[in-house]
């Protein structure tokens, strides 16, 4: 007892120490780079962070030959002072079809240290289920079998609000914050032993009562893995889309519902489209893959009459063999590095966007790069 007690010590005093070796990494100048003052995080003005698809890859915690990059990425992060992150899906590569006890033990590894990964910086997060939390597309028989245990234990491990419809508990979700309802959707439905990629009419019934219960809440956002509005530019991609797009139930809803944002993932690159009201903003990357040689992030600085979006990016570099994912024989890169010149200079700001609510509706300003085009 004495022996164990001491090793819980010792993990305890490592835990501390890691957290704050890290905020001292966070926030270190070097010579271009300034202590950078946080936010303010009332009421009137606070912030989140939006990155899709991190890192669609089964990547074990530490990987060493990643996670100066990692670190580098986060910390950026970290000086947004964001209240959360959002990331709507591929957490991890997935392709766990062996058997429920493998979908069991590959989910204890990964989801585990995906969210170490995330903790260790402070950040509170909330989650959207990919196409890769269920197996990965296609879903060929074998697969389609094992989608409730693929589901149960995303639900069991990441540890959502377990307020959605009855069959979609942690996986469907909402979240009131101060003055914003962020609803989290499943864009997979498993439908006569085949997986289509909507939203269903159970969470469309479900998101119409959370809509109508929260529709004094100044500012609405939605986050799904699958985009809805197209044609898309896409990198290292399945091309996945919400079925009948604009015309889905799904997206009817939303325009009705007055949402101001649809952040999804799934093509892992930029690509921001409008209609009736509603921006959907497709980002996100793939980490570790050669075809993406760019990372982005999704600022999103809350006011009381306004929403204002900056989408940054860096180069990343990816180097060496091919990791170990099971069942994939071509997993990411060995080696992901970022370039000193872009620690030097810090993400880029590729696009920015003001959505400012009037007493007529909504306004959109500040237009430029990919908000623009």
């Amino acid at each position: 007892m004495k022996v164990r007690a001491c090793l819980v010590g010792i993990e305890k005093l490592r835990s501390i120490l890691v957290v704050g070796v890290t905020l001292i990494i966070c926030h270190l100048p070097n010579a271009a780079e300034q202590i950078v003052t946080p936010r303010s995080n009332s009421i009137n003005e606070w912030v989140f962070v939006s990155f899709p698809d991190f890192f669609n890859f089964d990547v074990p915690e530490p990987w060493p030959k990643w996670e100066p990059a990692i670190e580098w990425f986060f910390c950026q992060v970290k000086k947004e002072n964001p209240d959360f992150v959002v990331v709507a899906g591929d957490l991890v590569d997935g392709h766990w079809w062996d058997s429920p006890e493998c979908i069991e033990h590959m989910g204890a590894v990964y989801y585990e240290g995906w969210k170490r990964r995330v903790e260790r910086y402070g950040l509170k997060y909330y989650v959207a289920v990919g196409d890769h939390e269920l197996g990965d597309d296609p879903w060929p028989s074998n697969k389609v079998v094992l989608i409730p245990h693929f589901e149960r234990v995303f639900a069991e491990r990441m540890g959502m609000p377990t307020n959605g419809p009855a069959s979609k508990k942690g996986l469907a979700y909402y979240v009131v914050h101060k003055n914003l309802l962020l609803i989290a959707v499943e864009t997979f439905e498993l439908v006569d032993g085949k997986v289509h990629v909507d939203v269903g009419p159970e969470q469309i019934t479900w998101m119409r009562q959370v809509l109508a219960k929260y529709r004094n809440v100044p500012h609405k956002v939605v986050q799904g893995h699958a985009p809805v509005l197209g044609p898309l530019r896409g990198r290292s991609t399945s091309y996945l889309m919400v079925t009948n797009g604009v015309n889905s139930a799904f997206w009817q809803l939303m325009q009705e519902a007055g949402v101001d944002l649809y952040l999804c993932g799934e093509f892992h690159a930029v690509n921001c489209l409008e209609s009736n009201g509603v921006w959907q903003i497709v980002h996100g990357s793939s980490w570790g893959r050669d075809e993406v040689g760019t990372m982005d992030y999704l600022v999103c600085r809350v006011t009381p009459d306004a929403l204002h979006l900056e989408m940054k990016s860096f180069p990343i570099r990816c180097e060496g063999g091919f990791m170990w994912n099971l069942n994939k024989p071509r997993g990411p890169r060995e080696i992901v590095t970022i370039p000193e010149t872009a620690k030097v200079r810090g993400p880029d700001v590729i696009g920015t966007l003001t959505i400012q609510k009037t007493s007529v509706g909504k306004q959109f300003l500040n237009r430029t790069g990919c908000f623009a085009r």
